[in-house]
């Protein structure tokens, strides 16, 4: 009787880890943005981690530093180096997007999150999803930390291409997403820092 209630006990454990391990599969196989995309890359490897079974944390931390080394080519020199200025903030970044998978709820979080690292956070979704600057655009802009004009500017510096992003919302006027608030203890902190504000010059 023992011996029958622990089969059961284990067959019900592994079909509740397929289970799991389904939809965790499931749930990755469209990942935001095209794979051409650094920040789809750095997204795909931090998956492939997770998957081989390193907790969320450690995937999203190993796969950050691993695309930092000398060596390493998934990531090119712009989204490298907005990576590296701050990696405790690129952390941020990709725990928010293992969640949500959306750059312009990931956007709205990190800045409600650090508002005094707006340009950074603009900076660093631009470098790894160039390609989407107007979700970027998007998820500023719904935070009021800084008027259009200004995400727009600090957008183009970090190398979005004019012709794809306006400040003008991609939605219209009426752009608005169902994201909780975030708590002022979440995630704070991170090394890095420089100019928190755009230049209109």
């Amino acid at each position: 009787m023992l011996l029958q209630k622990c089969k059961m006990f284990i067959s019900l454990s592994l079909m509740m880890f397929v289970s799991i391990t389904s939809a965790e599969i499931k749930h990755t196989e469209n990942l935001f943005g095209n794979s051409d995309q650094p920040g789809h890359k750095l997204h795909q490897r931090i998956v492939e981690q997770h998957l081989q079974g390193a907790e969320k944390d450690a995937a999203i931390n190993n796969a950050i530093l691993t695309s930092l080394g000398d060596e390493d080519t998934l990531l090119g020199g712009k989204a490298k180096g907005a990576v590296a200025f701050d990696i405790e903030h690129a952390d941020d970044f990709y725990q928010h997007m293992s969640t949500n998978n959306s750059l312009v709820d990931v956007t709205k979080r990190l800045i409600e999150q650090s508002p005094e690292k707006v340009v950074h956070t603009i900076t660093l979704g631009v470098a790894l999803y160039p390609d989407h600057a107007q979700e970027i655009f998007d998820g500023a802009a719904l935070t009021g930390v800084l008027p259009p004009e200004d995400i727009l500017v600090a957008a183009i510096q970090a190398g979005a291409d004019p012709s794809i992003v306006s400040d003008a919302p991609a939605a219209g006027d009426d752009i608005s997403i169902n994201v909780p608030p975030v708590g002022a203890g979440v995630g704070a902190g991170g090394s890095g820092g420089g100019d928190t504000t755009a230049s209109t010059n």
